[in-house]
Parts: C-alpha cells; sequence; structure tokens
C-alpha cells in the first residue's frame, strides 16, 4: 500500500467538507431563511478554491482556504451557543443590539436638517427690513 502525501490527504479532506456542504445546502433550500443558504454558498466556493489550491500549488488560495476555516469555525461555534443560550447570549446579544440601534436612530433625528443644512454652514436667516413705511388707509365715508 502507498502512503498518502499531505496534498492527498487535504484534498479527500476537502472532498468530504464539499459533499457535506452540499448535504446541508439542500436541506437548507427546504426552509425559508436565506442566511444558511448563502453562508453554504460561500463555504463551497472557499472549498472548491481549497482543492484548486492545492491541485494547483497555488499558496494564496489555501491561505484564503485556512483563514475561511477559522471564521467558519468561529460562525458555527456562535450559532451553535446562540440556539443552545449557552450564558445567556441571545439576552445580551439582543440587549446590546438594541442599545446600538437605538443610539443610531437618536443620532438620525438630532442630526436632520431641512433644505440643505442651516446648522451646518452657519446660515441666518436675512432680517426684514422694510424701507417702506406702513400707513393706515383712511377711507371717507
Amino acid at each position: 500500500m502507498g502512503k498518502c502525501s499531505g496534498r492527498c490527504t487535504l484534498v479527500a479532506f476537502c472532498c468530504l467538507q464539499l459533499v457535506a456542504a452540499l448535504q446541508r445546502q439542500i436541506f437548507d433550500f427546504l426552509g425559508y431563511q436565506w442566511a444558511p443558504i448563502l453562508a453554504n454558498f460561500l463555504h463551497i466556493m472557499a472549498v472548491i478554491l481549497g482543492i484548486f489550491g492545492t491541485v494547483q500549488y497555488r499558496s494564496r488560495y489555501l491561505i484564503l482556504y485556512a483563514a475561511w476555516l477559522v471564521l467558519w469555525v468561529g460562525w458555527n461555534a456562535f450559532i451553535i451557543c446562540f440556539y443552545l443560550e449557552v450564558g445567556q447570549l441571545s439576552q445580551l446579544f439582543g440587549f446590546v443590539f438594541a442599545c446600538y440601534v437605538s443610539k443610531v436612530f437618536l443620532e438620525e433625528e438630532d442630526s436632520f436638517d431641512f433644505i440643505g443644512g442651516f446648522d451646518s454652514y452657519g446660515y441666518q436667516a436675512p432680517q426684514k427690513t422694510s424701507h417702506l413705511q406702513l400707513q393706515p388707509l383712511y377711507t371717507s365715508g
């Protein structure tokens, strides 16, 4: 029996990942959420780049594949902890996001300027100066 090199092992590992990602993609298409479908698509593309980089000796593709795997494992760990409600992650996360969104809304309300931004350019409304004096009208009656 022959010995499998590191390249051969990486290609086999990438092929297993590709099969698992394709199966997960099929099941995600049965649901209504598009975020997992897009994430799986990006994962499939990264695995294909990993296979291509291994076969064609492209180190940049392998570095991209390795960086993607770090992000992918971190994202999956976050999702697992989020759905299992580990450490009240779903309440810590919701509270922080709600505070952030309310802060953004408050900043948007305060910074709104009418007609091109009077406050930001130091615009002052013209003073009402009239050269004509108003005289009452007398009618003879």
